[in-house]
């Protein structure tokens, strides 16, 4: 089994940084704020494999994510998220996914994205010119 706190596991990076807005009571980066660090991380792979366009027929819904929380992580912060492509389906892709500040491994996601189709909002099998975009990230 691969273990997903390595950094050299993911393939697709993007950088963002801990806001004042994501602490909890105590200092910490909220649960919340870390979904939403992958959210952007998401976002960002699917718009680089040619989704999220208005001219799309199709777009991406989270149908699973499981956080794991490995290390806290506190403001002021500048992190990596990175996410790999660990299945693609028939209509659906698994992303892994982690945070990292350095090297240090603050949690790590499975994410199940099912691709829809926007006129009548039920899944849709993954086009073929997504699938090979999603390729470059396995």
């Amino acid at each position: 089994m691969t273990d997903p706190t390595r950094p050299d596991l993911y393939r697709f990076w993007i950088a963002e940084h801990v806001r004042f807005a994501d602490l909890d009571a105590l200092g910490h980066v909220n649960n919340n704020a870390i979904g939403v660090y992958f959210e952007q991380l998401r976002v960002s792979l699917v718009h680089d494999c040619g989704g999220f366009r208005g001219e799309s027929p199709w777009t991406v819904v989270l149908a699973r994510s499981v956080i794991d929380y490995k290390a806290e992580l506190m403001f002021p912060a500048d992190i990596r998220v990175g996410a790999r492509v660990a299945k693609v389906g028939n209509t659906s892709v698994i992303l892994g996914a982690a945070i990292f500040e350095g090297d240090r491994c603050i949690a790590v996601q499975e994410a199940v994205c099912v691709i829809v189709d926007k006129d009548s909002h039920r899944p849709t099998p993954v086009p073929a010119d997504l699938r090979d975009a999603l390729a470059r990230y396995v």
